[in-house]
């Protein structure tokens, strides 16, 4: 009796350290039909791996999330894991690249398919410490309908910075007669991440970094020539009622209620708006300048320091989200681009973009992406080139001292936060 005893409690322990779970907690920045697509990927990815339980946790807006994070690391509550935006500047200054060192070890993981710009948005200071994720561009989307009212070809939407203003002017129209355009033909919400397509497309990278010991200097490059050239394209966009002044919140509201000619930003709304709008619209790439440039955006992957089960649990996740397949996958719904090169290749994305032309744009344009490496001061970095383009807008500043405003401040805000 002893003995059976024995062995039915022996086989109890077998039973449970068979169905014990591994559990992890995966914030994620992404909300809409880009949230829904990842988290029907982690539902199937739980299917696949039972062993590991998933708690998929809607961490807010970049913003927000942001915000939590930097709690979280005070308070020593952080999730294993997850789709964090700035996600080095959460890992790399404190000495966090256990992403790297998985990578590395694991023969099946091949970083070499990733796009080396993507590479670039996952360093901080020159060291990868994110995995590449929901990557984005800045696209042309153009209203068709207002195109052919202008007299326009709306087959043909603009391409070179002279065509853009061109085309916007005649599409900004005063339809009330009230002596104020109630119909745009340009705008962006995200000013800071146009201003800096701008300045990439007019051969203007936006900083750089210089080797110092162990470490590196970051320098903005603001002060440039052509970086002047690029607010005065800017200013000339609202002297000649093209663009409106201080309106840039209201952009998306202006596109979709079909009074606004050109919306400049995330291929990612093309998930969310194909199909779903009241007239025509197309997407392209953006017009250029001197050269096609276009600056990435969106989040990463990160691992946070855990127990090794929920670091090796969530290391799992991170390279089952990033196979080739499911890449293509999340791009198809979302409008997110693949970030690695033989997802392009599979039967149904090329099946796809049969039938969805407007992605096939977004990807395609990737080839022209640029990424810097991630620094501290980076988001405020945006923020005053929010500002300055405000005041340039309303007259505050001049274009010249504006941007040598701009570079001395964002100079001493790096410098600060070293």
């Amino acid at each position: 009796m002893r003995k059976l005893m024995l062995i039915l409690m022996v086989l109890l322990v077998f039973c449970t350290l068979g169905l014990s779970k591994t559990k992890i907690t995966f914030w994620y920045a992404i909300s809409g039909t880009s949230g829904e697509a990842l988290k029907t990927l982690i539902d199937r990815f739980q299917t696949e791996n039972p062993t590991i339980e998933v708690e998929a946790v809607y961490s807010g807006k970049y913003a927000d999330t942001a915000q939590k994070i930097t709690a979280a690391l005070a308070a020593n509550a952080l999730p294993n894991g997850g789709v964090i935006p700035a996600g080095p500047i959460f890992t790399g200054p404190r000495g966090n690249y256990a992403i790297l060192d998985y990578m590395l070890k694991d023969p099946t993981f091949d970083m070499s398919d990733f796009y080396d710009g993507m590479w670039d948005y996952a360093k901080y200071k020159g060291k990868i410490c994110a995995v590449p994720y929901n990557i984005s561009t800045p696209v042309l989307y153009y209203n068709k309908e207002l195109m052919e009212k202008a007299g326009l070809d709306p087959t043909k939407p603009p391409s070179t910075w002279e065509e853009l203003l061109d085309y916007a002017k005649k599409i900004t129209q005063d339809t009330n007669g009230d002596g104020t355009p109630d119909v745009w033909g340009l705008n962006m919400a995200d000013t800071a991440w146009i201003f800096k397509s701008f300045l990439l497309q007019n051969e203007n990278d936006i900083v750089k970094a210089i080797p110092k010991n162990e470490d590196y200097d970051i320098i903005p490059l603001f002060d440039q020539a052509s970086a002047l050239e690029t607010a005065e394209y800017w200013k000339t966009l609202i002297d000649e009622n093209a663009m409106p002044v201080g309106l840039h919140s209201l952009a998306e509201k202006q596109f979709l209620g079909n009074t606004l000619g050109f919306y400049l930003g995330t291929s990612s709304r093309i998930g969310t708006w194909t199909g779903n709008t009241a007239f025509d619209f197309g997407v392209g790439f953006l017009p250029k300048g001197k050269r096609l440039g276009i600056p990435i955006g969106g989040a990463v992957l990160v691992l946070f320091p855990a127990s090794k089960d929920q670091m090796d649990a969530t290391y799992q996740l991170i390279k089952w989200l990033t196979q080739p397949d499911k890449i293509a996958e999340f791009a198809m719904k979302t409008g997110y681009i693949p970030i690695r090169k033989s997802s392009l290749n599979l039967p149904e994305m090329k099946a796809f973009f049969e039938t969805k032309p407007f992605y096939k744009t977004a990807f395609e344009q990737s080839e022209y992406a640029f990424s810097y490496w991630h620094f501290d001061a980076m988001g405020t970095m945006d923020s005053l080139i929010v500002e300055v383009l405000e005041k340039i807008e309303r007259g505050v500043s001049t274009t010249k001292e504006g941007m040598k405003w701009l570079q001395e401040t964002t100079v001493e805000e790096i410098e600060a936060s070293m």
